[in-house]
């Protein structure tokens, strides 16, 4: 079972109102689910909806432009690429990581610093003179791409290289984009690429499929079960799991959409999924409760805990059947399904947050 608490999770992310982790296999089509997830957003990146969305676009072309798959096997270990969404403050970020051969290192550094401190005015020109000169490489582009993505964010992205030996470099790019009502000084800090640094190892040392930290209404859910589908479909190996991975996904988001309390306007929480070993994912999600609401749900786990998987099948039959439903049609059997179908015991926590309020957080393993 993954050791990473989801109440620490939502605490060391607690500065950002959103934030969408993806990592694994990447393709075209995760574009659209992407673009998809920020619409639904309620942060304050919905307000660059068309700035953002095209930014994604970019990203990801440049992840696909940048990345050295076929070599990858030179690696004595698999090194995920991730993408990350994050709105911090009133500075949005937008964050790639792709493996690339170290030949290709020193250029990449060329054209990135040939940013820095450019005006809007500079980039423009910048732009215009080599999409004139069409100045091209074997990757694609001559940079382009990264000019573009400096005009749009109004800032030069940050980046970082980290040497994975046998001849190549992790590559992270960092695009910031500040918010319309932006005051001020951007300073080092705002952009400073090593939060994702560290989010990267963690959710790497975690074996993290995919995270997302803010609303989770309905209309903010649904991307995330394709985002989550398409990632289990690039993975041949493990298709297998899909349906079953799905269906315990489902309950877990839908629980959270039906019963999380409403913090700065929106149902706030947090999830996130990893992967066990090559035959197990662990599903775990956390939100805030009605204090006197979280020891209820306490008390109805700790009685299913207690049954083995016979007891569970003839709990949801008389659920199912009983007339006596506290919230409509099919409340409880949510949380009897998840007993059902959890490949291990289910855990769970409740941390008091003060204000009658509680933080409960549930981990499945599939």
């Amino acid at each position: 079972m993954s050791s990473l608490s989801v109440f620490n999770l939502y605490r060391i992310l607690s500065q950002d109102s959103f934030v969408l982790i993806y990592m694994g296999e990447f393709d075209d089509e995760l574009t659209t689910v992407l673009m998809d997830i920020n619409d639904a957003s309620k942060s304050e990146m919905k307000a660059q909806r068309k700035k953002i969305s095209y930014l994604i676009a970019e990203c990801f072309q440049n992840i696909i432009r940048h990345s050295d798959k076929k070599n990858r096997a030179d690696i004595s270990a698999e090194i995920p690429e991730m993408f990350v969404l994050r709105d911090r403050k009133k500075i949005h970020q937008l964050i790639t990581t792709n493996i690339v051969k170290n030949e290709f290192v020193e250029s990449l550094k060329v054209k990135l610093n040939s940013l820095q401190n450019l005006s809007a005015e500079e980039l423009k020109e910048l732009y215009t003179q080599v999409f004139q000169n069409n100045e091209r490489t074997e990757r694609g582009g001559a940079g382009l791409g990264l000019i573009d993505m400096a005009r749009k964010s109004g800032t030069a992205p940050t980046y970082e290289f980290v040497d994975l030996g046998n001849g190549f470099s992790n590559f992270f790019m960092q695009v910031n984009v500040l918010a319309k009502d932006f005051e001020g000084v951007v300073s080092e800090d705002d952009t400073s690429i090593n939060s994702a640094l560290d989010i990267y190892n963690q959710m790497t040392a975690e074996k993290v499929v995919m995270a997302k930290k803010g609303d989770f209404s309905q209309e903010a859910v649904l991307p995330l079960i394709q985002l989550f589908e398409n990632n289990l479909n690039l993975k041949e190996e493990q298709i297998g799991l899909a349906k079953k991975v799905l269906y315990i996904l489902i309950e877990m988001l839908q629980n959270m959409t039906r019963y999380a309390e409403l913090q700065n306007g929106m149902k706030e929480g947090i999830f996130y999924i990893s992967e066990t070993d090559s035959k197990n994912y662990t599903v775990c999600t956390g939100n805030f409760l009605k204090s006197e609401q979280a020891l209820k749900l306490k008390s109805d786990l700790e009685a299913l805990l207690k049954m083995d998987k016979i007891e569970l099948s003839k709990a949801y039959k008389k659920k199912l059947m009983s007339d006596e439903q506290e919230e409509g049609k099919g409340a409880g059997i949510g949380l009897i399904e998840l007993c059902r179908h959890s490949a291990d015991q289910i855990i769970y926590d409740i941390s008091e947050t003060g204000n009658g309020l509680s933080f409960f957080s549930l981990k499945v393993k599939v």
